[in-house]
């Protein structure tokens, strides 16, 4: 009698991902101590310490809020695997999940999708709140020589003007390390929800839509990010133009340039996005209904793109 093939998943890797794990709190811990935002401190423990919490807390509860729903869904999963990256500014190239095969349904599917990112920015709004609070707000023309200035989305933009409703037009924030963690959280939400590929965004439109309308709006977003990283790159050129740059400053237009060259990072994304962001693999049973809860679910999740979306990321703060 022939042998069965043994289908069963393979044992966790408890090592592998604890490893990975405590590495990428080192390496955050680290990153974050060199960014207290006092410059007579080369490293500040505490900042350290709260920054890697924020920012681990973040990846953790979106990394968990995909496998919670992958288990309900019996798909099989990882656990999270973090990616440690020792260098500023960020300390981590963050984390993801394996699904070994692909959900029965589109349901399942868009349970998983939308559950991570749900999940996260439930945590990501408290941090940053909790951060823009600790944060001190400063007029612009006052911030440190080559300052950068982070990019705003309209969750950020309405963050910020509760934590501080004092704030004027010519001011900003000067980000506390467990802001700075609560911005890349909103980041990271943002990115991992464009409608592409297997991102997290794009499980939620395959899950809606299915691979039809899947596959063409993955198309746009792709050129739609590539063209965005090319506008980038062409204001980080002009910058490098003394006799541009200018022409721009007395014509008025420096500042735009400068915000402008903060796109520059949508080109690395559309390179990324050549490997995660083309074709989705089909689930086993396309035409089970996907229920009216899980399409508003989908749909929010959507909008949480729209408002979380930041098309500048860090740009020269200063003209």
């Amino acid at each position: 009698m022939p042998a069965t093939a043994d289908r069963s998943p393979p044992p966790t890797r408890w090592w592998l991902h604890g490893l990975l794990f405590f590495a990428t709190c080192a390496t955050t811990f680290f990153v974050g101590g060199l960014s207290s935002g006092n410059p007579e401190i080369f490293f500040s423990p505490t900042s350290g310490g709260m920054y890697s919490t924020a920012i681990m807390g973040i990846l953790l509860v979106h990394e968990m809020g995909h496998f919670t729903a992958a288990r309900l869904h019996r798909v099989d999963a990882s656990l999270p695997y973090f990616i440690p990256f020792p260098l500023p500014p960020i300390g981590t190239f963050g984390a993801f999940i394996r699904m070994r095969k692909p959900p029965r349904t589109r349901g399942s599917m868009l349970d998983i999708g939308y559950a991570g990112p749900l999940a996260g920015l439930a945590v990501t709004i408290i941090v940053c709140l909790v951060g823009l609070r600790l944060s001190e707000v400063v007029p612009i023309s006052q911030l440190p020589k080559d300052s950068f200035m982070e990019g705003n989305s309209l969750l950020y933009l309405a963050l910020k003007k509760l934590a501080h409703p004092e704030m004027g037009p010519g001011d900003d924030v000067f980000l506390h390390p467990v802001a700075w963690a609560g911005w890349l959280g909103i980041i990271v939400t943002s990115l991992n929800l464009i409608p592409a590929g297997q991102l997290d965004g794009g499980h939620v439109l395959y899950g809606l839509f299915g691979p039809k309308i899947h596959k063409r709006v993955a198309r746009v977003f792709h050129f739609l990010v590539f063209f965005m990283g090319l506008i980038g790159l062409g204001c980080q050129m002009v910058l490098y133009h003394g006799p541009t740059v200018t022409v721009l400053r007395e014509a008025g237009f420096l500042d735009t340039v400068l915000r402008g060259s903060g796109m520059f990072f949508w080109l690395v994304w559309a390179i990324l996005l050549k490997y995660v962001g083309g074709e989705h693999p089909p689930v086993e049973d396309p035409g089970v209904p996907i229920g009216t809860g899980r399409k508003v679910a989908g749909f929010a999740t959507l909008m949480v793109f729209v408002i979380t979306f930041t098309p500048v990321f860090l740009s020269p703060a200063m003209s």
